[in-house]
């Protein structure tokens, strides 16, 4: 008789899973099966004699095994919350620092936390509404409900999560803003903390900065083909502009600092102002900018110029005089990389203009225009489908997300989408001229530059990501 369906994280929990390198798959009346990456005679005794029952094991691959545990245990993971949380009274009257210090809350931001790190998250959210706290986590640029609270509990993990950061609890009226390191399976984690009062109490998000998982090369980025060709013209430059566009959480400062990574040498001074730091680099001089004491971006730049640097990055332009100092400095001999909100390529130049800048100093010191997006990567378990695609306006065969074992939804993990826009004599003179948007967008396509929409086809047409994640991240409305 085989019983599929029990409690499997039953069976071993999830400490002996990892040290075993195995997942329980399905129990037999005298024997359990498991998942292992190898067969081990070791093993293999250690579990007789724990289970008392014979052991069986199914070969499959590292990562679909890791895929099997985070799948089984996660729900455990979950129940070891609610089960700290249990006792905790919902009396207000109670002393705050002492719920704040009470060690089940303290358990409980702990394993919140090792869940959305286990789980890859970049973003931990807490919201506030009438009746209770929720707990979601981005996964893959998607927002997952993961656990609900009661009112008064949420805000003793929001008191907790201000202890950690060193941010006064007893306010509740203004925005806060913090950070603290977590310590993690002997490695550091950095969480950044916003938080915000709202009707309901207040909305709370930690972004995780976990180091270890961001590959700093272009093929860990994504940078490959045509578009990494060109990137490569642009960093070889001595001086010049380069701005890398693109909405927030998409993969800018992972880009930013993938290239700079490869510009490190010995002989040359690299110099960056960043708000706040979020990936530390060896061999790159980092500032972080500190609002509360007046260091701003466009004074962190003016500073850095004043230090001998060769190469300069500028977190974000947010203001006119943070875009202009940093094109008078890329016309004065330092290579200059930064950050700006816009849709595509071709827009950035008429955001600087919109900003206020002269149309003679972006078109001396501007080089060239990154612009990304990250789309969710199709699982191997996907399905195929020939439909039309109003977008690209022909039939097609296209990929659409199923659902396995490994992905539990059809995705796995994200990649990123390039728009690599070069700045040539002829665009610098359709800039002076102070040429239309709609023109300019239309001579950068003639100019050979590949839009977000034709590189995107291709991973269409390879299978890599769905036509849904196109129709989320490329804008259709009056586009040429």
């Amino acid at each position: 008789m085989t019983n599929k369906n029990p409690n499997l994280s039953n069976i071993i929990n999830k400490n002996l899973s990892i040290k075993y390198n195995v997942v329980p798959k399905e129990v037999h009346k005298n024997k359990y099966v498991f998942y292992a990456e190898k067969v081990s005679n070791n093993v293999e005794s250690s579990l007789k004699i724990l289970l008392n029952k014979d052991i069986e094991f199914i070969l499959c691959d590292r990562e679909e095994l890791n895929y099997l545990r985070d799948a089984i245990y996660s729900k455990e993971d979950i129940s070891s919350m609610s089960n700290l949380l249990r006792d905790i009274s919902d009396n207000e009257s109670d002393e705050i620092k002492t719920k704040v210090d009470d060690s089940k809350i303290v358990k409980f931001v702990n394993l919140l936390l090792e869940y959305a790190i286990e789980n890859k998250a970049s973003d931990i959210h807490l919201d506030s509404y009438e009746k209770y706290s929720l707990i979601r986590l981005r996964i893959d640029g998607i927002l997952k409900d993961i656990y609900k609270l009661k009112k008064y509990t949420g805000g003793l993990v929001i008191n907790r999560i201000k202890v950690l950061c060193n941010l006064d609890y007893t306010i509740k009226n203004i925005p806060q803003d913090g950070r603290f390191t977590y310590k993690y399976k002997n490695k550091s984690i950095d969480i950044r903390v916003a938080i915000s009062p709202t009707i309901y109490s207040g909305k709370t998000v930690l972004r995780i900065l976990n180091r270890e998982v961001v590959d700093f090369t272009r093929k860990g980025i994504g940078l490959k083909g045509k578009q990494s060709e060109l990137v490569s013209k642009l960093i070889s430059q001595p001086s010049g502009l380069i701005l890398n566009v693109g909405p927030t959480g998409s993969g800018k400062t992972t880009t930013l600092i993938t290239l700079l990574k490869e510009l490190k040498d010995p002989e040359i001074n690299i110099m960056t102002i960043e708000d706040p730091v979020e990936y530390r680099v060896e061999g790159l001089n980092q500032i972080e900018i500190n609002e509360k004491s007046g260091l701003d971006f466009n004074l962190g730049l003016k500073s850095i110029l004043r230090l001998d640097p060769d190469k300069i990055m500028v977190g974000e332009i947010r203001d006119l005089d943070t875009a202009k100092t940093a094109l008078r400095a890329s016309i004065t001999g330092h290579l200059v990389l930064s950050t700006l909100h816009t849709n595509d390529s071709p827009s950035a130049v008429y955001r600087l203009r919109d900003m206020g800048v002269e149309n003679y100093l972006i078109s001396a010191g501007i080089i060239g225009v990154i612009s990304q997006r990250l789309v969710r990567k199709l699982c191997n378990c996907r399905k195929e489908e020939y439909r039309y695609v109003d977008i690209y306006d022909e039939w097609m065969k296209v990929y659409k997300p199923s659902s396995c074992s490994k992905c539990s939804g059809g995705y796995e993990g994200r990649i990123a989408v390039y728009e690599v826009l070069l700045i040539d004599d002829i665009l610098r003179e359709a800039i002076s001229n102070n040429t239309s948007l709609w023109e300019f967008r239309k001579l950068c396509k003639d100019r050979g530059m590949l839009s977000l929409k034709e590189t995107m086809k291709d991973l269409l047409l390879k299978g890599e990501t769905s036509l849904d994640e196109v129709y989320k991240n490329i804008i259709t409305i009056g586009e040429i």
